[in-house]
């Protein structure tokens, strides 16, 4: 049972999560030989900070206005 954690910053859309499962589960299913049901991907956002990147900073704070 193949458990993978992704840590990033918030602000992704749910069709960009989708996606990211998607290919990381393809691809580590194709590469141990296991099949994708016992894959497990989860998400742990962290909060926009100083050192995120510009784009994602500038998204957190035209939300915040």
């Amino acid at each position: 049972m193949p458990q993978i954690t992704i840590k990033m910053y918030e602000g992704r859309t749910q069709e960009q999560k989708d996606k990211i499962v998607e290919v990381f589960t393809r691809e580590l299913s194709a590469i141990i030989d296991r099949d994708p049901q016992f894959i497990s991907i989860h998400f742990n956002e962290i909060p926009i900070d100083e050192n995120a990147p510009a784009n994602l900073r500038s998204k957190s704070n035209q939300g915040s206005q």
